[in-house]
């Protein structure tokens, strides 16, 4: 039966390499880690809701939509304001607004309801309203946008649509074409586990609050995945990873807009920060990716992706068994069993 030290040697890992990885990646503990990185993480929502990635022109849900359809090849064109926040390979990664959810026709919003605003405590729930701070992730290159998913129709048109959580999904599934993949794919849930808690966010010399990849995961997941997406829209896959951080700000504004306030949630015992979303949609992501890996039941993943509206975040305790690498010591696991930490054997 193989075990996690014979099966890294099969990826052409060593002992060194292991132990260099986990002394990158690993967490100490995953215990009270929400708490931990609460104040990061509201600083990095105030730092999104600020005008230091501006707000741009105001804007209806058609011209926005116009835009898109009109200028994905010539981002130059756009009447929103893009900013770019990092660069990979000559590719900019950035934000963009307004956002659909900005226009300022937009209503679809509605607080929870369990929102402790002043407006729903007093029975007035609040119901469709705009969200002004929301931000649409680019990534660019040339001034063609590369973040969406272009489909030809019979009439001659091209229909553009924005990646969603499906289009990145068969991203990642159709760049798993051999065995060696594996290892990147895990080094990407890896690193997606990280940057839902803002670990490896710091800020720069300007004050602002950024992502610096881990340099040696990075670099062994990008020599065996360098790029995805389609032929003639391929990206590194240090930019899909950028583009997913900028997710991450805009969830967490998403989710403030709905009514949890500072990212926390009222309950009978006072206030208390929330995963709900960067670090929930982060996760769903690397849950995914432990799903392709054969590392969670996909049935199980899929199940609680419908259940959750699209979200199917892993749970603590599920990360380590998945992602061995995250360990706070890996070599308490290393020469445990594959079945043991809950892997299927793959065909």
């Amino acid at each position: 039966m193989t075990t996690l030290r014979e099966y890294y040697y099969e990826m052409g890992l060593n002992d060194d390499l292991i132990k260099k990885l986990n002394q990158e990646l690993h967490v100490s503990t995953f215990t009270g880690l929400t708490d931990k990185v609460h104040e990061k993480r509201l600083d990095s929502l105030n730092q999104a809701k600020s005008d230091t990635w501006s707000h741009g022109p105001h804007m209806s849900s058609n011209d926005i939509s116009e835009e898109l359809k009109n200028h994905h090849l010539n981002m130059k064109k756009w009447m929103r304001t893009s900013t770019p926040v990092y660069e990979s390979n000559g590719y900019k990664i950035g934000v963009s607004r307004p956002g659909k959810e900005a226009a300022t026709d937009y209503n679809r919003i509605n607080h929870y309801k369990h929102c402790t605003c002043q407006s729903c405590k007093e029975g007035n729930r609040v119901l469709g309203v705009r969200n002004p701070h929301d931000m649409f992730p680019y990534i660019e290159l040339n001034d063609i946008l590369m973040s969406v998913k272009r489909r030809p129709l019979k009439n001659g048109t091209v229909k553009v649509t924005p990646w969603t959580f499906e289009h990145i999904f068969s991203l990642i599934e159709n760049a798993y074409t051999t065995k060696q993949i594996q290892f990147a794919l895990e080094l990407m849930g890896s690193i997606m586990v990280r940057i839902a808690f803002m670990l490896d966010h710091e800020r720069d010399k300007n004050g602002i609050i950024k992502l610096n990849l881990p340099k040696i995961a990075t670099k062994e997941m990008r020599n065996r995945l360098p790029e995805l997406g389609p032929e003639d829209y391929k990206v590194p896959i240090e930019a899909v990873i950028y583009f997913l951080d900028i997710l991450g700000f805009n969830e967490d504004i998403k989710v403030d807009v709905c009514g949890y306030r500072d990212l926390k949630r009222e309950f009978a015992r006072g206030k208390k920060p929330q995963d709900n979303g960067r670090t929930n949609t982060l996760l769903t992501i690397s849950h995914m990716l432990a799903a392709i890996l054969h590392r969670r039941p996909i049935g199980e993943f899929s199940y609680g992706l419908h259940r959750g509206l699209g979200m199917n975040a892993m749970s603590k305790g599920q990360i380590v068994p998945a992602y061995p690498l995250l360990s706070s010591n890996i070599e308490d696991i290393l020469d445990a069993k594959l079945t043991d930490l809950g892997w299927t054997p793959q065909i």
